[in-house]
């Protein structure tokens, strides 16, 4: 029986989605990290071993923004197979995001539609938490944004040398003015000025596009410096009147088709940039495809929400049989 699904999950979707990650989340915090090694046992297996940038990683799977958004849970995350994780969206200042309500549960779909648009404690208070990590920071993406350029420029600055790099979030779907950084000339200016700060990989995360000639452009922007990859890609842009400000971004099963085409589209292009796959991953099967398809590694998300915390465990396990099989 899978208590997650039968027991745990049905409480935490009888609350309001954002209280249930609360619970979550200070569960979690105020945890020892003992707590999650000793129960999830997570094995590492050199197989499954990944290496961005001359970083090596346990595993390709990675946690995406979003679910440690202050840099409360990621040692957690980690000791349930995790190969890496994602801190932020990181902001300069404290931030409280869009009114609510900001976030929806698509039960059927397993998807979600959030329009949090950056709530965060500041890069203050998350600094002195990833300061403590320091076992751990080379396993950490710090993913940082902004409206100006200096807001995220400032942030690079403060964290280098804390994390293993930096995700570069020009594409949430939820956020005003956002966009006006997703062309060329922002990306060429980021690269250049973040090259003149630190040498720590950074990754653009792209938005979604209809037409996927679009990436041809950007990413070609950003093959022509040294230690930048790119995340493909945020969440779909969608309406709906249930949200406050109508609008926002969905995320979860329905858009594992899109990742994939995405992905294909862009290393096809590209043979060499590394490419992290992210959305409507649920699966070893999945995560498969993906790298079979030119993937460097994956983020996870929505697949978190609706499967439990042994998800990575679970995928490492069932695709490092997948890749035992492929090499007999």
């Amino acid at each position: 029986m899978n208590i997650y699904k039968s027991i745990i999950r049905p409480l935490l979707f009888s609350l309001p989605p954002e209280m249930s990650h609360s619970i979550v989340e200070n569960l979690l915090f105020y945890s020892p990290s003992n707590v999650t090694k000793t129960l999830f046992r997570n094995q590492v297996n050199s197989l499954l071993e990944i290496e961005i940038f001359g970083q090596k990683f346990s595993s390709p799977v990675g946690l995406a923004a979003g679910l440690d958004k202050n840099c409360k849970t990621s040692q957690h995350y980690l000791n349930m197979g995790f190969g890496f994780s994602v801190v932020g969206t990181v902001m300069k200042h404290p931030r409280l995001g869009n009114k609510k309500p900001r976030l929806l549960r698509l039960n059927n779909e397993e998807a979600l539609i959030n329009s949090l648009a950056f709530p965060s404690e500041g890069s203050g208070i998350i600094f002195n938490r990833i300061n403590k990590l320091q076992s751990i920071k080379n396993k950490l993406i710090v993913s940082v944004s902004g409206i100006l350029e200096d807001e995220i420029l400032y942030n690079v600055e403060y964290f280098k040398g804390q994390c293993f790099g930096f995700e570069i979030n020009i594409s949430s779907p939820n956020t005003n003015d956002l966009s006006l950084l997703v062309n060329q000339v922002s990306i060429k200016s980021l690269s250049e000025k973040v090259r003149r700060i630190t040498d720590d990989p950074i990754f653009f995360k792209l938005p979604r596009f209809e037409d996927l000639n679009l990436y041809r452009d950007l990413v070609g922007t950003m093959e022509s410096f040294p230690k930048v990859g790119v995340v493909l890609t945020n969440s779909l842009p969608v309406d709906d009147k249930r949200l406050k400000v109508g609008r926002g971004g969905k995320s979860g099963r329905p858009l594992f088709e899109d990742t994939l085409n995405i992905l294909r589209a862009v290393r096809k292009e590209f043979p060499e940039i590394p490419i992290i796959s992210c959305g409507g991953i649920n699966s070893a099967e999945d995560v498969f495809t993906l790298l079979e398809s030119g993937a460097t590694a994956i983020q996870l998300y929505t697949s978190l929400i609706f499967n439990g915390p042994f998800i990575a465990n679970k995928i490492n396990s069932k695709l490092l049989s997948i890749i035992k099989t492929v090499k007999e």
